[in-house]
């Protein structure tokens, strides 16, 4: 709307410029609408300007009635390479006007997501890898998997923890007790996933094992997407299904959890 009414207003300069105003007629017919009492304000080499009973119309010359044409010069070639500079002008106009539009969204919506991720490293999760692959801020991977061990809970409505591990690490067994015990304190408000490569008989079998629902991701497709290189790695995503921590499971404590629960917590930008 405001682009047309800015090239209407172009196209009316440049009417006045080289059109007489005040020019009278009973009626100007184009196709099957009537315009009575018009007034000329102007026109130019594409365009006719005027005011009826139907208020303020431009009309293209090449739709006149020959005799019109000839009474406001109408010239074909003309008429075609102003109508096509109007179009030039326009399609910048609107590209313009969608690269602001772009640009102050991304603007407003990395500032939202500065301000909802200050929360996180305000409770002491800070990105530990901050830079161009760093997760946080990002959606999280689907966790579309085909084995379970455990029943796959329900993704929505809470908080989310995804540890990635492998049974055969002494590294990621140490940790084991104490995500059970963060499943088991929150349970209620935050779902908790194990992924790892390992085979269902070692998840199983695993001493101590997760007490919470494990996937087993055997072509890595998750680690990859998630740019997991190391274990034990755990990963904190919000409602929204954002990455809010990825990193080593001894930031993520019972205090630090709970201070990112009883937050408010940002919408989708």
């Amino acid at each position: 709307m405001k682009s047309r009414l800015l090239a209407c207003i172009a196209w009316m300069a440049m009417a006045f410029s080289l059109g007489a105003a005040s020019i009278k007629l009973p009626f100007i017919t184009i196709g099957s609408v009537t315009y009575s009492n018009v007034t000329v304000l102007g026109y130019n080499a594409s365009d006719l300007f005027f005011t009826s009973d139907h208020g303020i119309r431009n009309v293209k010359l090449r739709l006149l009635t020959p005799d019109l044409q000839q009474k406001f010069n109408y010239d074909p070639a003309e008429a075609q390479k102003a109508e096509d500079q109007q179009a030039e002008d326009e399609k910048r106009y609107h590209d313009n006007l969608a690269a602001q539009l772009t640009s102050e969204y991304n603007a407003a919506r990395d500032a939202r997501e500065a301000q909802a991720q200050a929360i996180y490293a305000a409770a002491g999760l800070a990105d530990p890898a901050p830079g161009g692959n760093s997760p946080i801020g990002k959606s999280a991977p689907d966790l579309d998997f085909e084995k379970w061990v455990g029943t796959r809970p329900d993704m929505n409505g809470k908080f989310l923890i995804v540890s990635v591990w492998s049974p055969k690490s002494a590294s990621c067994r140490k940790w084991i007790p104490a995500l059970n015990d963060l499943y088991k304190n929150f349970e209620d408000r935050v779902n908790f996933v194990g992924v790892t490569q390992a085979t269902e008989t070692d998840v199983v079998h695993a001493d101590p094992k997760p007490d919470f629902p494990c996937a087993i991701d055997s072509e890595s497709k998750f680690m990859s997407a998630a740019n997991v290189t190391t274990f034990p790695c755990v990963m904190l995503v919000d409602t929204n299904h954002v990455v809010r921590y990825q990193g080593h499971p001894a930031a993520l404590t019972a205090q630090v959890l709970q201070s990112v629960l009883t937050r408010p917590e940002e919408s989708s930008p």
